[in-house]
């Protein structure tokens, strides 16, 4: 049963993914959800009260990969890797529904702060720690500060200038914060 169960969960999830690439987050219904994950809307109304809900948690399945650190990479490397995922994510069309969630909805924006955000921070701020401690940032570097450094430009770009970062802007801020935070080589 939990088998089923989860392949009805996921199947509803993907069928929310799919139908954002072709329709707002406004125009999302979950009548529409049902109808094309092939269930009723009771199952979908068991596991989400509401579309917003229901189109974090298909955020989140997205977002699961793609994040994930080398440690046998340069951090900048990583990092790169780990902006460039962001940018992709967040210009997605889950990625801009959820966005748009995020600011009208006060609720939602907590569970998106602590079900994304600080997990993918408490994540990055390890690798620069253990960057840190193979020499490649200085040790004095204030971790927190380095990442807004990092990643508050690409929120920024996105939510108010409605541009995605493409390559060059993501490697002209990684060469501008890393001058900063890098170690000095010997």
């Amino acid at each position: 049963m939990k088998h089923k169960e989860a392949r009805s969960k996921r199947g509803i999830l993907e069928a929310t993914i799919e139908m954002l690439a072709v329709n707002s987050y406004s125009s999302l219904t979950i009548e529409a959800v049902a109808s094309q994950a092939g269930v009723g809307k009771s199952t979908i109304y068991r596991w989400w009260n509401n579309k917003a809900r229901l189109v974090l948690d298909a955020f989140l399945m997205t977002a699961e990969s793609g994040f994930e650190f080398d440690g046998n990479r340069p951090v900048q490397d990583n990092f790169r890797q780990q902006l460039e995922a962001l940018a992709r994510i967040l210009n997605s069309p889950i990625g801009k529904s959820t966005l748009t969630i995020v600011t009208e909805n006060d609720e939602i924006a907590e569970d998106f702060y602590n079900l994304f955000l600080i997990t993918k921070r408490n994540t990055a701020k390890q690798a620069l720690q253990a960057a840190i401690d193979k020499g490649e940032v200085k040790p004095a570097v204030n971790l927190d500060v380095a990442l807004d450094l990092l990643y508050g430009p690409i929120y920024f770009q996105i939510l108010i200038y409605k541009k995605i970062p493409d390559e060059d802007y993501i490697n002209d801020l990684l060469i501008h914060v890393m001058n900063g935070i890098a170690a000095a080589a010997n």
